[in-house]
């Protein structure tokens, strides 16, 4: 019963799709172990309606309804963040002054572009993903995404700024770290080609890489950063498709 109360727990903050409950930090934390899983519940929900038949033989405009599907049944939280984090970088603000940019609700130029880069790169991959009815991928990508999540909590542990982040980010233990990143692996192992596997495996770790070096020249990380790396490891997996010419 715990752990199903962990998996709706975390089920519930990453998604819509079962109901936000009130729960103390240390089991809301402990859901961290559990988001490969609510991933993969969410790429099911996700990719179902195109598997039965949604829109076949019209890939982009797929594409674009997959989108739209996944921002309402997230609520577009990591994409809140992936646009946050590119406006205070390109910025080039440091110190106090680069969390003020972040924090700021209203989107600047470099948030802008940030956020057509990346919608741009989804619907632009997913076009090459719809005609071959790569399924796998489309459920596999948002593991990926929360997965990319839980280790960038993990390696930045100690650089939590105030914030609900936090809760995670003590909670991304050693131990759940290794549970969090064989489930995505396993799973990756079911659903995608090894190419796919191990070339979006390298894709999200150089992701990662940059986040973490980013998190510690400007001494802190926060949610903004985890939506970040979730945006990042979905994109990792529809390249990965691409370039392991599947």
């Amino acid at each position: 019963m715990r752990i199903w109360h962990e998996f709706i727990l975390a089920a519930g903050f990453l998604t819509r799709l079962a109901p936000a409950r009130i729960a103390d930090i240390d089991t809301l934390g402990r859901g961290v172990r559990w988001f490969p899983l609510v991933g993969l519940y969410l790429g099911f929900v996700a990719a179902l309606p195109f598997m039965l038949g949604l829109g076949e033989g019209r890939p982009w405009i797929q594409g674009w309804l997959w989108l739209g599907l996944t921002m309402v049944l997230t609520r577009g939280l990591h994409w809140d963040g992936w646009v946050d984090l590119c406006d205070a970088w390109g910025s080039g603000a440091r110190g106090e002054r680069f969390w003020e940019v972040l924090k700021d609700s209203r989107m600047g130029a470099f948030g802008g572009m940030g956020l057509v880069m990346g919608l741009a790169g989804y619907l632009v991959l997913l076009s090459e993903v719809f005609p071959y009815g790569a399924w796998g991928v489309l459920i596999w990508a948002p593991v990926l995404g929360r997965t990319a999540a839980v280790v960038l909590a993990w390696r930045t542990r100690k650089l939590g700024r105030p914030g609900l982040a936090g809760i995670f980010l003590t909670a991304a233990t050693d131990r759940r770290v290794v549970w969090v990143a064989g489930t995505a692996m396993a799973l990756g192992i079911a659903f995608v080609p090894w190419k796919v596997l191990l070339f979006s495996g390298l894709l999200c770790c150089a992701g990662l890489l940059f986040l973490i070096r980013l998190a510690r020249i400007r001494g802190g990380v926060n949610g903004d950063f985890l939506g970040a790396g979730i945006v990042w490891g979905e994109l990792s997996v529809f390249l990965g498709w691409i370039l392991a010419g599947t």
